[in-house]
This record gives structure tokens, sequence and C-alpha cells, in this order.
């Protein structure tokens, strides 16, 4: 008997929403503890900037998860995660140099 490897089209789009709010979840959990660490670090607006990301993002979640420039949202915050992060590790090693 062979399986069938498709789910039903009503199924999958719902998988990908909820997956997109896991994510949409996880972004702003990382987006403030960035704003967070860049406030102990004294980047009072960066961290200020970031915590109001993760507000707009919140609060646009479900928007951004159906709609279909969700991805490039995602990708875009994904893009500052990683840039802020890096940004900030570098930042932090030099405060524990000095």
């Amino acid at each position: 008997m062979k399986r069938s490897t498709q789910a039903t089209p009503a199924h999958s789009e719902q998988d990908l929403i909820t997956c997109r709010l896991i994510v949409i979840s996880r972004y702003v959990d990382n987006i403030r503890t960035l704003s967070r660490l860049a406030e102990r670090l004294g980047h009072l607006d960066l961290g200020t900037a970031m915590m109001e990301v993760a507000r707009g993002m919140e609060g646009l979640s479900y928007d951004i998860a159906t709609s279909e420039t969700g991805t490039l949202v995602l990708r875009r915050a994904a893009k500052l995660i990683g840039t802020v992060d890096g940004v900030l590790a570098t930042k932090a090693r030099r405060a524990t140099l000095h």
C-alpha cells in the first residue's frame, strides 16, 4: 500500500501559519533578550528600538503569519537578530577585556 505524502491543503496552510507563529514568538523572545543586553552595555537607543520591534512583531504576529509578505518580514527579522547579536557580542567581549 502506498501512503500519500501530501497533506490536505487546509491542514498544510494551517500548519504553515502555526509554524510561522512559533517562529515569530521565538524571534520576539530573542529580540527582547538582545534589547536587554544592549541596554546593559549602554546602548539605550538600540535597546529601545529593539523593544519597539519586538512589540510590533508581537502585535502583528497573526498578520505576519498569514500574509504573503510574512516570509519577507521574518527574513528581515532574522537578519536583524543576527546583525545585532554579532555587534553586541563584540561589544560584550570588549567590555569584559577592559
